[in-house]
């Protein structure tokens, strides 16, 4: 049975990219992105579909792959306009000022440099558990302590907890919103309320590299209060959404003066065909609602197949979900693996939880197919 589930959805598409795509009219031209590792094979535990990094399954819209490819012909020029070209067009997008945007190779070296700071000043940092890790290694890697606060029973972030967590020696708070592995969000009231109030302490990280996918009138993005408030930094990252995950563009929104320290870190790692790239991917609203548009389809996918299984599961504001298989995810993720699903890792504070990231319709299809024959009746 699983073989021919297996050839059933290699025919349906891997070789020329999905039907999805070369349907819809933007996307005319069609693409050759797929999730699995290895393009054109068949799905196997060797050659898995990806349910686990939270990538973009339809890759880089083709009008910009065009960009980043034409790019590459003067790649052996240095260039040192085109930067300032890219943050013009994300200031006029954002209504940020452009002496507030810095541009990096992904949001990484910006979590590095924020981590770094405050472990340089023997400081703490005060971070949801679980959250996204990046920066709370570099804290503790440049001698700083990390204060891990649980999210409640319900899974939220609670901004009272981390207001209690905070010590005369914490220098940074940093929260994921939407959070990861957990894909829920901070209510934006509250959310800027609690900026304001502990960036007079502290500074304060917001990391929105999901920013995109959110679809709830509950969120809003905390770039309006970097301009004033030196304390205050965004993270967004071109990973997710534009599919940069390996090209990368991220970018630091803050006060001038925290860019400019920020910067000090280094932020000249971009590539021109990278910025090139994402000066076209910025402004192609289209793609983005379509890959959004597909990632909550992919999503309902899922719902119904927890609500049919009755597993409990976190509703998402990003592209990918959270649920309780009811047993040991480390079991789930290595018998789904036998059969090509490759899907995130366990997280110690959810033991039966696992995270699967959204992919194509059709490939979110084998996945039910192939959890319902594994997990279904048991």
């Amino acid at each position: 049975m699983t073989d021919n589930i297996m050839n059933d959805i290699t025919r349906r598409g891997w070789l020329v990219g999905t039907t999805a795509i070369a349907s819809s009219m933007m996307m005319a031209r069609g693409a050759s992105a797929q999730t699995m590792i290895n393009m054109g094979e068949p799905v196997s535990k060797d050659n898995p579909i990806r349910y686990t990094n939270n990538e973009n399954p339809y890759g880089i819209n083709p009008k910009v792959m065009e960009a980043i490819i034409e790019a590459y012909k003067k790649a052996h020029l240095y260039n040192f306009t085109t930067r300032r070209k890219l943050v013009k067009i994300i200031s006029e997008i954002e209504d940020i000022p452009p002496e507030c945007i810095l541009v990096g190779a992904g949001s990484t070296e910006f979590l590095m440099a924020t981590g770094a700071l405050c472990g340089i000043a023997g400081g703490n940092a005060v971070v949801p558990y679980p959250s996204y890790a990046a920066v709370t290694r570099y804290v503790t890697r440049f001698g700083g302590q990390v204060i891990e606060v649980p999210v409640r029973e319900d899974m939220s972030i609670n901004l009272d907890d981390l207001r209690q967590a905070m010590t005369d020696n914490t220098k940074l708070v940093y929260i994921s919103n939407p959070n990861n592995p957990i894909p829920n969000i901070v209510e934006k009231k509250s959310l800027e309320k609690f900026c304001l109030e502990v960036s007079k302490k502290a500074m304060v990280v917001i990391d929105e590299a999901y920013y995109e996918y959110v679809r709830n009138d509950d969120f809003s993005t905390m770039a309006h209060l970097v301009k004033d408030n030196p304390n205050i930094i965004v993270l967004r990252t071109a990973s997710k959404i534009h599919a940069f995950a390996n090209v990368r563009v991220g970018f630091a929104f803050g006060h001038p003066d925290t860019v400019k320290l920020l910067a000090k870190f280094g932020s000249n790692t971009i590539s021109y065909p990278a910025q090139i790239g994402a000066m076209v991917s910025y402004k192609d609203k289209e793609y983005q609602k379509f890959v959004v548009d597909k990632n909550y389809q992919s999503l309902e996918i899922l719902y119904k197949m927890f609500d049919e299984l009755n597993l409990p599961y976190v509703k998402s504001n990003a592209n990918f979900t959270y649920f309780n298989a009811g047993r040991d995810a480390k079991i789930v993720r290595d018998k789904l693996l036998e059969s090509g699903v490759l899907v995130g890792r366990q997280y110690k504070a959810f033991p039966n939880w696992v995270r699967i990231s959204t992919a194509k319709p059709e490939e979110m299809d084998y996945l039910v197919k192939i959890y319902k024959r594994d997990f279904g009746n048991i």
